[in-house]
């Protein structure tokens, strides 16, 4: 199952917030989790117009999804594959 850029911004931001509750080695394991999620989200969003990563604050427990969310309201409007909502007559 395919997921939406909006979708993989979303879990990173989640994972992110948890790693605020987190100290140590296990933060830096949940800031590497949504990273991940982050890279997913601009590979997803590439066939929409891509986003630029280049200014995200990386290891930041805080980054400013500001850009991002910015860059994500730019987007193409994503096809969703899905039957036809009018009944065949």
């Amino acid at each position: 199952m395919h997921f939406l850029t909006e979708q993989h911004l979303v879990a990173a931001k989640l994972v992110r917030e948890n790693a605020a509750k987190r100290t140590g080695a296990e933060r830096d394991l949940f800031i590497g989790k949504s990273n991940s999620f982050i890279v997913c989200a601009r590979l997803a969003a590439q066939a929409r117009g891509g986003i630029c990563l280049d200014d995200f604050d990386w290891t930041s427990l805080t980054p400013d999804w500001g850009k991002i969310d910015e860059q994500m309201r730019r987007l193409a409007l994503a096809h969703i594959a899905s039957p036809s909502l009018v009944p065949d007559l």
